[in-house]
């Protein structure tokens, strides 16, 4: 027994004297003073004026303007401790401490900044996130801007009337004037973060996903700064203005508070409130957590067999123009697997509700709006495709292929293809007159080469997109009878299938049509015609890399240079 005892005396002695030396080395060398002893002489101070204005060690610390954040771990009683060593040897004195008393600078939040962590960890358990790291902000009392400030006013005063013949008070009282308190917030995210990666697991990371945003209130103290809007010139200007739909008072942000602050006269002041504040009788206490991960990516390729869906739901005036839509076959599927809150649908390109995509399918990707499972496995993801693929209203009509996950930075690539790729068609057209051998060599020598036309904005998407003349290549165009042996005379004559091959952005309708001359040249022109029209179009292949394939997921690797694979897919290699 008496060994252990002896254990455990010598251990406690150790760890002191660590402290009071971590201690003592930082107030050596802090910028309060040119030299190290007067540094120590002036910390001490200033310490013993902000105890007696109740105030807490951790919050001495950050007077004390202090960067190390191991100091700010130590518990309170430590601190207490070491402080009370150095003072000792200094001065043969102890500081007065007030028992479970509440700080009155942070009020509490970050003299038990741990005890915040509970609340957080069960709405962070009920969600049920699947993150590893986690980004904090945090929102402490409003309170504590007026405090801060009001015992920089209360120190800069107490060494002036009670110190004035200390020969570090000048430059004491420079440094002050000179500088601002440490930022509370930061004291806090590191408190906060050590007892939540015990608790969780999960460490705190300015780049983590998981973001998490944690208000701390304190509402006795929430309306202490309103003082300054009586003064004789009014240093914050309230008023009432309305704000989605809501009469709201602005006036008071945080910003405007420590703006006014920096102008506020400390005489003026003191007929409105205490100097030093008066000490809080409860502590400051959580309001709430509101959790958000970052956005995860799904992508894949999206096929359309009927020529009643559009791309997303279509409305006017409330009116649905079309009953069923594309991003509404898969997108709650999806969503209902990652356990998020929204989905967006994102493509390259769009199609006509009455046109098909075909061939290869269109490239898509979804954002995952604050998903709880951010990335699923592969088997995941293919037994989504399944489901997709297997819904009784649906799968004749919608299918998608490749489905997985996206890494962010490869989603520029979809809206990149909007204008950079080519797409090749299938069209069903009526021309004025019968597709003679004449008539086919003509539109298929001009198509033979790739040749540009000049598109003015379509009379049909005039209400959306701006007046504009926009040069379009079509790199080739052949037409085919529907039939070889059709009869000449025949109506059916006038009928033929066009296949092209054109850069992304063409709007392949006026092409056909002319739209009343706005499109030149057009099949028409081409065909030297009095006129054409477009009766079904397909789309048969969006040229684009994707969805992107890491080349130790290539099921057969081939050469970098060979850039034609399944479904328009490549070796990340390729694209980068």
């Amino acid at each position: 027994m008496r060994q252990l005892l002896f254990i455990f005396i010598a251990t406690t002695h150790f760890f002191m004297t660590t402290t009071v030396e971590r201690l003592h080395k930082f107030l050596l060398g802090s910028h309060l003073n040119k030299e190290g002893a007067l540094a120590v002489k002036s910390a001490l101070t200033i310490v013993e004026i902000l105890v007696a204005a109740k105030c807490c060690f951790r919050c001495c610390l950050r007077f004390l303007a202090c960067a190390n954040f191991g100091l700010y771990a130590l518990q309170e009683t430590d601190l207490n401790d070491a402080f009370d060593q150095l003072l000792y040897e200094d001065r043969q004195a102890k500081y007065d401490v007030a028992d479970c008393a509440v700080c009155t600078a942070c009020l509490g939040s970050i003299q038990y900044a741990a005890s915040y962590v509970d609340d957080v960890y069960e709405e962070l358990k009920k969600e049920d996130y699947k993150a590893d790291s986690c980004c904090l902000t945090c929102t402490l009392p409003v309170g504590m801007l007026l405090r801060d400030h009001l015992l920089k006013v209360h120190i800069i005063n107490t060494l002036l009337e009670k110190y004035a013949d200390q020969e570090y008070t000048s430059e004491l009282v420079r440094f002050y004037r000179d500088n601002s308190v440490r930022d509370p917030k930061d004291c806090f995210k590191h408190l906060f973060g050590i007892e939540f990666k015990e608790k969780t697991g999960l460490g705190l990371d300015a780049d983590g996903t998981l973001l998490m945003t944690v208000v701390i209130s304190h509402e006795p103290t929430s309306k202490d700064h309103l003082f300054m809007t009586e003064l004789k010139k009014p240093l914050l200007n309230l008023r009432t203005v309305r704000q989605k739909r809501m009469r709201v008072t602005v006036g008071d942000s945080r910003p405007s508070i420590i703006d006014a602050l920096k102008r506020l006269d400390s005489e003026e002041a003191k007929s409105f409130t205490s100097i030093p504040p008066v000490a809080p009788t409860e502590r400051a206490k959580f309001e709430t957590v509101t959790l958000l991960h970052t956005s995860s990516h799904v992508g894949g390729r999206y096929l359309k067999f009927s020529r009643e869906y559009s791309q997303t739901p279509w409305a006017i005036k409330g009116r649905k123009l079309t009953e069923y839509s594309v991003s509404e076959c898969f997108a709650e599927i999806i969503r209902k697997y990652h356990r998020a809150d929204d989905i967006k649908f994102v493509t390259a390109g769009r199609e006509d509700a009455n046109v098909r995509m075909l061939g290869t399918g269109r490239p898509f990707y979804l954002e995952i709006i604050n998903p709880r499972s951010p990335r699923l496995t592969d088997a995941e993801y293919k037994q989504i495709e399944q489901e997709i693929n297997s819904q009784p209203m649906h799968k004749d009509n919608v299918q998608v292929r490749h489905l997985g996950y996206i890494e962010p930075k490869y989603t520029s690539i979809i809206k990149e293809g909007e204008e950079t790729k080519t797409k090749r068609y299938r069209a069903l057209v009526w021309l004025s007159e019968p597709l003679t051998d004449q008539l086919i060599e003509r539109i298929n020598k001009v198509g033979s080469t790739p040749f540009t036309i000049q598109q003015k904005t379509p009379v049909r998407v005039f209400q959306r997109r701006s007046a504009a003349v926009r040069p379009k290549i079509i790199h080739t165009s052949t037409i085919a009878r529907l039939k070889h042996d059709v009869d000449m005379d025949s109506p059916e004559a006038h009928y033929g299938v066009l296949q092209l091959h054109t850069q992304a952005g063409t709007y392949i309708k006026e092409y056909v049509h002319g739209d009343l001359g706005r499109t030149l040249p057009n099949l028409a022109s081409v065909g030297a015609i009095h006129s054409a029209d477009l009766l079904e179009l397909d789309v048969m292949d969006v040229d684009l890399v994707w969805p992107p394939q890491l080349e130790d997921k290539l099921e057969e690797k081939k050469p970098l240079n060979d850039v034609k694979n399944e479904n328009n897919k490549r070796p990340l290699s390729n694209i980068e």
